[in-house]
């Protein structure tokens, strides 16, 4: 848990955009800066979940933590070290990213968790150097396998919207390998539930409200065990 000291200013997007989730810029007592979001929500915990099982993936997310201010409860995350966050320019160059194949591998981890709102705004670059960034992954707070009711809240989603939405998804289907990326696959199968009940439990610790998070580790399991039939239906699904 991190100790915020300050909450200072909402997050201001790109014009006309509007955050669902009213994201702030907060200070905490360890001088590093962090979004905030999901004031004594169910999203607060969807959010650092959701980041942690991503990392635990293999994917370059930012380090997220359950922050306190007062007698209220967000998601932390932390600033990304030299943050880009018009992304589109760089995605139009994929040579000048050095991690491009998460850009594919998040597919896989929205999938396992159920994320059907990946698009253009929850990408941001970060750690430019001689030209080159790395792409991280924000935004999970939407995961319906982390939410409350995750068994019912997942079961609707049709493999069609687990591709990223308007402009990433047009740039990602114009691009797409003919085959689905294996090695992320790999990796999450491995996950044993124990695991992933740990992960979830360390945040729920934190967010005392999230009372649902062994069904989330329950479905997350089942769902690791068929995530390459899962995955390829999405990826014939577009």
């Amino acid at each position: 848990m991190i100790r915020l000291a300050t909450i200072d200013a909402p997050v201001e997007g790109e014009p006309g955009k509007v955050y669902s989730t009213s994201p702030e810029i907060a200070m905490g007592e360890d001088g590093k800066t962090y979004f905030i979001k999901g004031r004594n929500e169910a999203t607060a915990f969807s959010e650092v979940a959701g980041c942690r099982l991503a990392s635990a993936a293999g994917l370059k997310v930012p380090i997220a933590h359950i922050g306190i201010y007062g007698d209220d409860r967000y998601a932390a995350v932390e600033a990304v070290p030299g943050t880009q966050r018009t992304i589109q320019p760089w995605l139009n160059h994929p040579e000048r990213i050095r991690n491009q194949s998460h850009l594919y591998e998040v597919i896989t981890v929205d999938t396992w968790l159920v994320n059907d709102d990946r698009n253009m705004g929850n990408l941001v670059g970060g750690n430019p150097k001689d030209g080159s960034i790395d792409v991280y992954m924000i935004d999970f707070e939407k995961s319906r396998s982390l939410h409350t009711n995750p068994f019912m809240g997942s079961g609707s989603v049709e493999p069609r919207r687990l591709w990223p939405t308007a402009e990433l998804g047009q740039l990602l289907r114009s691009g797409r390998p003919s085959t689905r990326p294996t090695e992320i696959l790999v990796r999450v199968r491995g996950l044993s539930k124990q695991q992933i009940e740990e992960m979830l439990r360390e945040v729920a610790e934190d967010l005392p409200l999230a009372t649902w998070y062994e069904s989330s580790a329950e479905l997350l399991h089942r769902r690791a065990q068929e995530l390459d039939r899962l995955v390829e239906a999405v990826w014939q699904a577009k």
